[in-house]
C-alpha cells in the first residue's frame, strides 16, 4: 500500500480537497460575526481523547454532526477510535463503530512517536510488565498503524457506497488527515494543533459543511429507510417462499434466495442506479454486499443479489460494482458480454453471464493518482504507479456459487470442460481472450425447475465470469495494455510470473486450467502431500522478489518445465482413492456424457448442498511415500494431471526461456569451527561445491517435430476439450472421492505488503485483507 501513497503539505492538501475552503482570516472574521470569536482562543485541549473530542463537539464548529468515541474489540488498541456521526443519526451508534453510518474516521494516539509518516525514525517506547515489574520495550510497527487504520478505511468502503473517505489522525499534540480512494490515499503534512489550531478547526469546519457529494458519498445510491415501500418489498422478498406468490417460482433452497435472505438480516439496505447508455437508468434494491475484494487500492470488487425495482417479483440477479482500470484498450466488461452474448459469429457463446444493465457511474474517478501525477510532472500519464479508476456497474442475470461446493472430482471435471469449451468458442468466434481464468472466475450455476408433482431439479451447469480483464486477440499492439500483470496470481501460468512484460496468448489461459484443477484437488482429494500448506506456498503463492520486481516461484516453473509435480519434499505427487470410494459405486447422475450439462434430481424440501464431510482420509494412506503407491488406487484425476503436463512440457521447452534454477544447489557442507575468520572463509571455500553447469539439450528433428505436435494441442481447444472428455468418460471416478478441506485453517501466506501491485489480482497479506485461499472457505462468488 506504501507504493500508493502521496505525502503533501497542508495547504495543498486543503486546496485540493477542500477546493473554495474560507481563509484562516476569513473564518475568523465570520465566526467574530456570530460572536463565537471568544470560544476561539483556547487552545484545544490535549489530556484525553474524550476532552479533544468534547471540544470538537461544539455546535458553532459541528452543527450537525457529532464524534463519538467508541470501544474496539482488540485490547489496547493503537491508535484508539472514534467517528464523526450526522447527529440525526447519532441514536444508532452503539459503543462499537457503525462502519455503515460513520462519515469520518477519527484515529487517536497518545504517543506523538507512533505517527508511521514520520521521516525520521522512532526510538523505542519502554513500558513497566504488570507480572515482573522489568521494563521493557514496547515499540509499535509503523506497518501496524498504517494496516490498522487502513482497516478501519476498508471496513467504511465495504459498508457503504462510497468514492473517498476521510480520516483525522491524532499524535498526542500533532494531526494528520487523510483522503482515501480506490487508486491510494493522500496524507498530509503533520500539524501542531496545540499552537495552530486554526488548521483543525478549518479542515473540521469546512467538513461540517460539505454536501454528501463531497464527503465522498456516492449520489446514485440512497438508504432505504425503515418502514418505506422499498423496504417492505425486500423484506418480502427475503421471506422464504412456501409456494408460488405473485409470480413467484417456489423453490426451496433456492442458492440466490438464501444469499438474498442473508444481504437484508441487518436492515442495511439500498437503492442503487444503474445508467446504461443504451437502455436508460434502472434502479436496483439490494441488502449488503455477499462478497467484497480484499484490501481497498484496486477495483474494489462489491456483489450484491438485487432486486429489479421495476420487476420487483421477477428473477433476483446479480449486481457487481468496481472500479474498473482506465486504459487504452481496456474495454467495459458489460460491452465485452454484450458481444459474448450476441447473434454475431455463430451465436451466443454458452456457459457464460448474460448482461443485463451495465454502465460508467457518472462521472466518477478516482483523485489520488492526480495528485501523485502532479507531484512528478515529468512523468508521463501512463507511467504513474496505480492506474486511474472509474465506478463502473454491471448486472446480470446469472448468480453462480463457487466451484469449492462441487460434489466430487468428475463433476469437478465436467464443469472444467465445459468452461473450456465456452472459452475455446469465445476465442474463435468471437476473438476474445479471458486472461483470467481462477477458482473465482469459474462458478457452479444452478438451475431450479419446479414440476407439477412438487419435485425439484437442480441443473448445475458451469458459468465462466468475470470477464473484465479480457482483450480481443485481433489487438495487433504487442505489448500488455497496463503496466502490470493481469490475472490472478496462484492460476496465472508460470511463463507469465516469470516474465512481467509477456502478452498473455491463449496458452497462458489454457495452462490456469490446470492450476485450477490441481488446486482443487490438493485440497479436496487424498494425495501423498504430507503438507499442503506448505505445497500451497510453494506451488500456487511462491514468488521471487529480484531489484523491486516479482516474479513467480521456482516450483510451478519446474513443474512446467520437466512435466512433473513432486511434493515440496521432491516426492512425485499422486492421488488415490479411499477405501470408502472404492466401496461406493459410481451414481449414474455423473455420468451425463459430455457436453450437456450435468443435472440432479432432488425432493421439494431440498436445501442447498454443502460440501460433503462424511469422507475422512485414513492418516496411514496419506504418508509420503512413493513406494507404497502401488498398495493404494489411483484416483483418475492423477492421469488427467499427467497427459495435461504432457503437452505443458512440450510448449515449455519449445517456447518458453528457461530461467536458472540452480542457485539451491550450490550447498555448503558442515565444516568444523574455525578459530578466527579467515580460517572459517577459507574452509567455506574449500568446502564449497563447484556448480555444475548442465549443457542444453540439442533436440533432433524427430524429437522437435514430437514435441511440436504436442505443444500445438496446447493451443487446439478442441483436443484440450477431447482429453477432457476422454478422461471424464473412460476415468474410474468415485463418486464420493471428495474429503474435508486439506488446507490448514490457519493458513496464511506469506506475502509480503510492498508486493501487491493494483493491476495484479494477486490477493495480498495481512494489510490488505483475507487471502484468497482463505476467502474461498466462506465467499459465494459471482461475476
Amino acid at each position: 500500500m506504501r507504493a500508493n501513497l502521496s505525502l503533501v503539505s497542508y495547504d495543498d492538501f486543503i486546496d485540493f480537497f477542500l477546493a473554495g475552503a474560507p481563509s484562516e482570516r476569513d473564518l475568523q472574521d465570520e465566526v467574530a460575526t456570530a460572536g463565537l470569536a471568544t470560544r476561539l482562543t483556547p487552545t484545544p485541549p490535549t489530556g484525553t481523547f474524550q476532552n479533544l473530542l468534547a471540544f470538537l463537539n461544539q455546535s458553532w464548529l459541528l452543527p450537525d454532526d457529532i464524534a463519538i468515541v467508541h470501544q474496539t474489540l482488540i485490547y489496547q488498541r493503537t491508535p484508539a477510535l472514534a467517528g464523526l456521526y450526522r447527529r440525526s443519526e447519532a441514536k444508532r451508534v452503539s459503543k462499537y463503530t457503525q462502519w455503515s453510518y460513520v462519515d469520518l474516521l477519527i484515529e487517536y494516539t497518545t504517543d506523538s512517536s507512533e505517527d508511521p509518516f514520520a521521516q525520521e525514525p522512532r526510538p523505542p517506547r519502554r513500558r513497566c510488565d504488570s507480572d515482573s515489574g522489568l521494563e521493557e520495550e514496547d515499540h509499535v510497527e509503523p506497518e501496524d498503524i498504517v494496516e490498522c487504520i487502513l482497516s478501519d478505511a476498508t471496513a467504511v468502503f465495504n459498508s457503504q457506497h462510497r468514492t473517498h473517505l476521510f480520516t483525522l489522525l491524532i499524535f498526542s499534540t500533532t494531526a494528520r488527515f487523510i483522503c482515501w480512494d480506490r487508486a491510494g490515499y493522500v496524507v498530509s503534512e503533520p500539524f501542531d494543533y496545540t499552537s495552530e489550531p486554526w488548521k483543525l478547526i478549518l479542515f473540521l469546519w469546512c467538513f461540517a459543511r460539505m454536501s454528501s457529494e463531497q464527503r465522498g458519498h456516492d449520489t446514485t445510491v440512497t438508504r432505504i429507510p425503515h418502514g418505506s415501500a422499498d423496504y417492505e418489498l425486500l423484506k418480502k422478498r427475503a421471506m422464504p417462499p412456501k409456494d408460488a406468490m405473485e409470480g413467484r417460482t417456489a423453490v426451496p433452497g433456492d442458492h440466490a434466495q438464501v444469499l438474498f435472505e442473508n444481504s437484508v438480516r441487518n436492515d442495511t439496505c439500498w437503492r442503487v442506479r444503474v445508467d446504461d447508455t443504451q437502455k436508460g437508468s434502472r434502479y436496483f434494491l439490494v441488502g449488503m454486499p455477499h462478497y467484497c475484494a480484499p484490501g481497498l487500492a484496486g477495483r474494489g470488487t462489491r456483489t450484491f443479489v438485487a432486486v429489479d425495482a421495476q420487476d420487483p417479483y421477477g428473477p433476483l440477479v446479480y449486481l457487481k460494482d468496481v472500479w474498473r482500470v482506465v486504459h487504452t484498450g481496456v474495454e467495459q466488461e458489460g460491452k465485452i458480454l454484450e458481444h459474448l452474448n450476441s447473434d454475431d459469429n455463430g451465436g451466443p457463446v454458452p456457459y457464460v453471464p448474460t448482461v443485463r444493465f451495465h454502465g460508467d457511474v457518472e462521472n466518477q474517478v478516482t483523485w489520488s493518482h492526480a495528485v501523485r501525477l502532479e507531484q512528478d510532472k515529468d512523468r508521463k500519464k501512463y507511467q504513474c504507479p496505480s492506474n486511474i479508476h472509474r465506478h463502473y456497474r454491471l448486472v446480470v442475470n446469472e448468480i453462480g456459487r463457487p466451484l469449492s461446493l462441487f460434489k466430487n472430482m468428475k463433476g469437478l471435471i465436467g464443469l472444467v470442460t465445459l468452461c473450456l469449451q465456452a472459452h475455446g468458442e469465445a476465442y474463435t468466434r468471437k476473438k476474445l481472450i479471458h486472461q483470467d481464468i481462477s477458482a473465482g472466475n469459474v462458478l457452479i450455476y444452478p438451475e431450479y425447475v419446479c414440476g407439477a408433482n412438487g419435485v425439484v431439479t437442480e441443473k448445475l451447469k458451469p458459468l465462466l465470469a468475470d470477464w473484465d480483464m479480457a482483450k480481443r486477440i485481433d489487438d495487433s499492439k504487442e505489448a500488455p495494455r497496463q503496466l502490470d500483470r493481469t490475472g490472478t496470481w496462484q492460476f496465472m501460468s508460470a511463463s507469465a510470473l516469470s516474465q512481467p512484460s509477456k502478452r498473455i496468448i491463449v496458452q497462458d489461459d489454457v495452462e490456469s486450467f490446470f492450476h485450477l484443477v490441481l488446486y482443487y484437488a490438493i485440497r479436496f482429494i487424498p494425495h501423498n502431500c504430507l503438507n499442503v500448506g506448505n505445497f500451497m506456498e510453494m506451488y500456487f503463492d511462491g514468488h521471487v522478489e529480484e531489484n523491486g520486481i516479482y516474479y513467480g516461484g521456482f516450483d510451478k516453473f519446474n513443474s512446467m518445465v520437466n512435466g512433473e509435480l513432486t511434493t515440496p519434499r521432491g516426492i512425485p505427487l499422486f492421488f488415490h482413492v479411499t477405501e470408502e470410494a472404492i466401496e461406493s459405486p459410481p451414481s449414474s447422475s455423473t455420468m451425463v456424457p459430455l457436453p450437456t450439462a450435468l443435472s440432479i434430481a432432488h425432493s421439494s424440501d431440498a436445501t442447498s448442498h454443502p460440501p460433503p464431510q462424511t469422507l475422512r482420509s485414513n492418516p496411514t494412506t496419506n504418508r509420503e511415500n512413493a513406494s507404497d503407491s502401488h498398495r493404494r488406487v489411483v484416483h483418475p484425476v492423477t492421469k488427467l494431471l499427467e497427459d495435461f503436463l504432457l503437452r505443458l512440457k512440450a510448449h515449455y521447452s519449445l517456447y518458453v526461456t528457461q530461467k536458472s534454477t540452480d542457485s539451491s544447489s550450490h550447498k555448503l557442507s558442515l565444516v568444523k569451527k574455525a578459530t578466527d575468520v579467515d580460517s572459517a572463509v577459507t574452509s567455506l571455500r574449500k568446502k564449497r561445491e563447484p556448480p555444475v553447469k548442465q549443457p542444453l539439450k540439442v533436440l533432433s528433428p524427430a524429437e522437435r517435430a514430437e514435441l511440436e505436435i504436442l505443444a500445438s494441442k496446447l493451443a487446439d481447444h478442441s483436443e484440450m476439450i477431447d482429453l477432457f472428455a476422454e478422461h471424464y468418460e473412460e476415468g474410474d471416478w468415485p463418486d464420493e472421492d471428495r474429503c474435508p478441506d486439506q488446507l490448514p485453517e490457519d493458513y496464511k501466506p506469506d506475502y509480503d505488503r510492498a508486493f501487491v501491485t493494483v493491476g495484479s489480482k494477486r490477493p495480498a497479506g495481512s494489510a490488505f485483507g483475507t487471502s484468497v485461499h482463505q476467502a474461498g472457505r466462506s465467499r459465494i462468488s459471482g461475476v
